[in-house]
């Protein structure tokens, strides 16, 4: 089983900052699809049904986002890190 470790407000929104999900054989921007569906924080994640660009997606470093690979299929389990680009000092 892969997981979403997410932080900031979507932390706050859901009251966990770790969601154990499937990953393998989907892409990341289905199971970025299926998490917001599932716990509500599609506007914090979505905006015009693009991801807002406000994150860093990271799957072993990598960013997807940035990368262009959000429509990658996922061979394996995985951790996705789902970082916003703002934040406090």
């Amino acid at each position: 089983m892969g997981k979403i470790i997410v932080y900031g407000e979507i932390a706050q929104r859901i009251g966990k900052r770790e969601i154990e999900i499937t990953t393998k054989g989907k892409t990341v921007i289905g199971i970025l699809r299926e998490f917001a569906e599932k716990y509500n924080v599609k506007d914090l994640i979505f905006r015009d049904n693009k991801v807002r660009p406000i994150y860093l997606i990271l799957i072993n470093g990598r960013d997807y986002f940035s990368l262009g690979l959000l429509n990658e299929r996922l061979e394996d389990e995985v951790e996705i890190k789902l970082v916003p680009t703002f934040h406090g000092g």
